[in-house]
């Protein structure tokens, strides 16, 4: 019969195995999680694509009927063909500067634009379709080459990438865009934020909240809450009924709560501002 010194001797060291195993359980466990939450995100990230394709395709298809109706000297086909087509882009507008910066330059420059939408749109809204032809033929032939890169089946959206241009586009609907003006000779500004709004919502909602959701459900439901707040804010029938100081605090607090959410997915913080 073994010693009570041996029994003892015994019991430590089936307790320390079965430390060691818990330990080894929990580890693996969060291995396990880590692994899940990171598939997660990238099957968000391809979920994405058919999205942003169909966007850009939609502004795609609007500026080949603005092309269409500078050539016929139709000046109110060409006005609706230029606001469908922005309707596309702005919805896109999480991904443009983020994934393809020369294209976005050169599509939707702006206060300064010598090329773009924002170049065709003051002669366009004042009715002079002889002063555009060019430029428009530069924004189809743009919006192709973007549509064609993104479409690409070798194209790849990045979560960090995606969470970066969410993060920016928010900030930036809170730090200038609530201010209006971006459109003022088609009158589209309010147009301009409800999509780009729209668009921040499709990049979180089919990339990120599901993994967040695992790893910190409270402020996942934060971050749909305040895309609500701000989606309600523009949900008006001008730039004059917007609520400028709320959508501003708005806007910045999305952008905020985004980018909390990188430690919990194990991203970087996005950086907004210049």
């Amino acid at each position: 019969m073994p010693s009570p010194f041996i029994r003892l001797f015994e019991a430590r060291v089936v307790k320390a195995c079965a430390a060691h195993v818990a330990l080894f359980c929990l580890l693996l466990a969060v291995t396990v999680a880590g692994a899940a939450a990171a598939d997660m995100l990238a099957a968000g990230a391809k979920n994405y694509k058919p999205y942003a394709v169909k966007q850009i395709g939609a502004a795609l298809a609007g500026g080949k009927d603005l092309q269409a109706a500078v050539k016929a000297g139709d000046v109110k086909a060409a006005q609706a063909a230029w606001i469908a087509s922005r309707k596309g882009w702005e919805t896109a507008e999480p991904i443009t500067g983020e994934f393809f910066p020369k294209l976005d330059e050169t599509i939707d420059a702006w206060p300064d634009a010598k090329q773009g939408y924002h170049a065709i749109e003051a002669a366009l809204f004042s009715g002079k379709l002889d002063e555009i032809k060019a430029p428009v033929d530069k924004l189809v032939a743009d919006l192709s080459a973007f549509n064609t890169r993104l479409s690409a089946p070798n194209f790849q959206f990045d979560p960090q990438r995606l969470l970066n241009g969410a993060t920016k586009l928010a900030y930036e609907i809170g730090e200038s865009k609530s201010k209006g003006g971006e459109s003022p000779y088609s009158g589209t500004s309010l147009i301009d934020i409800q999509q780009n709004i729209d668009g921040v919502e499709a990049v979180y909602k089919l990339v990120f909240h599901p993994s967040l959701m695992m790893r910190d459900p409270k402020l996942a439901a934060r971050i749909v809450d305040k895309i609500d707040d701000v989606q309600k804010l523009v949900k008006v029938t001008d730039m004059k009924s917007v609520d400028q100081p709320a959508l501003k605090n708005a806007g910045e607090e999305l952008a905020v709560l985004l980018q909390n959410s990188a430690a919990k997915l194990k991203l970087k913080k996005p950086a907004v501002g210049d």
